[in-house]
């Protein structure tokens, strides 16, 4: 129960009522949904009071929502939700048994809704999070908590965005709606490109920079912007860690695959039997880690010859899957055949030579 006893007094006399609450103090207040008793203090316990219950409009609220107690010294209100919030007059009149009547006594009192609310200082309004992250709402110290959800802990988590009312109590029974909103940041961007392969001395550029970045954290040490790597280093898996000006960071990783021209593994037999296993001739084949090469062979000439030396399929430029059938399109018989394969890379020409047996 709130016990206002500042509220509602009446000085000793007869006629004369009177309030403790001074012009300048802040105005009691209420909370929707509680039920809260006020009193007076009549002649030497000799009188009746009768209480009105008025609008912020003037207009009377039904004495439904309130009961008189004893002889209506105080008076027990039901702030019920059917209530709107905002400023509520009582008036209380005094009757002696001598039959004398004092003036009309009014106090004005605040009725603290979701709509109409004087929120208490000191609670944070707004949160802000990174995505992913949970944000930990923190009212302070009070002596009860509502959330909208029917939470009665002090923290409230939550990972989304909006708005999130709370009702408080304090430790002198006022209470109020206080409303949080929590801002979700998005997370930078951060994309380092697909898996590749280099060759040898090829190198390539990783670049992270992002207008909205403050930081860099490279697997490697560095914390500039981008950084180059080369096929010498062998296999390779780097990451970066970005974080924006909002504090928020995310990471990214690219595996890069390094392939030496002058060491490839060239598979020797192929079965072009319309099993869908190992149909077409694929070269080179998968490095250690199983990671296909071919599709990065972009100036690539293939020659092949029967055991007669007659030439029975070629391919040039970008790399082409041979699936055992001549150049005019019809299937060769089991056999060795012979090849002739080129790669060019910048000003080196690297050249394999050697057999495949299809097999059917």
């Amino acid at each position: 129960m709130k016990k206002l006893a500042n509220i509602l007094a009446i000085a000793l006399g007869v006629t004369l009522i009177a309030v403790m609450q001074s012009w300048g103090q802040n105005l009691p207040s209420a909370c929707v949904g509680s039920n809260e008793m006020y009193w007076v203090r009549g002649f030497n316990g000799i009188s009746d009071f009768e209480w009105k219950v008025y609008y912020q409009d003037g207009t009377l609220v039904d004495p439904s929502h309130y009961t008189l107690v004893g002889r209506g010294d105080s008076i027990q209100v039901s702030w019920s939700e059917s209530l709107p919030g905002g400023i509520y007059t009582f008036e209380v009149i005094e009757h002696t048994d001598y039959g004398c009547t004092g003036e009309p006594w009014r106090q004005d009192i605040v009725l603290n809704s979701p709509t109409i609310n004087i929120p208490f200082d000191g609670v944070p309004t707004n949160i802000a999070i990174c995505f992913g992250d949970q944000a930990a709402l923190d009212p302070g110290q009070f002596q009860s908590y509502l959330w909208h959800d029917g939470s009665t802990n002090r923290i409230y988590y939550t990972g989304d965005a909006g708005t999130y009312q709370v009702r408080l109590v304090n430790d002198q029974f006022a209470c109020s709606y206080n409303d949080i909103e929590v801002n979700v940041n998005p997370l930078p961007v951060v994309w380092l490109g697909n898996d590749t392969v280099l060759f040898g001395d090829q190198t390539l550029l990783l670049d992270a920079y992002g207008s909205s970045i403050m930081s860099y954290s490279w697997s490697t040490g560095d914390i500039t912007s981008g950084i180059y790597v080369d096929g010498r280093s062998g296999n390779q898996q780097v990451w970066v860690t970005v974080t924006d000006d909002n504090t928020c960071s995310a990471s990214d990783t690219i595996y890069i695959a390094a392939a030496d021209y002058s060491n490839m593994k060239i598979p020797g037999a192929f079965t072009p039997n319309g099993d869908g296993i190992n149909d077409t001739w694929l070269f080179p084949a998968p490095n250690k880690d199983g990671f296909d090469l071919y599709p990065y062979l972009n100036d690539v000439d293939v020659k092949v010859f029967n055991r007669w030396g007659k030439m029975v399929w070629e391919s040039e430029g970008p790399f082409k899957a041979w699936d055992g059938k001549d150049l005019g399109g019809r299937e060769l018989p089991m056999d060795s055949y012979h090849y002739i394969i080129r790669f060019n890379v910048g000003n080196d020409v690297y050249t394999y030579k050697g057999s495949v047996t299809i097999v059917r």
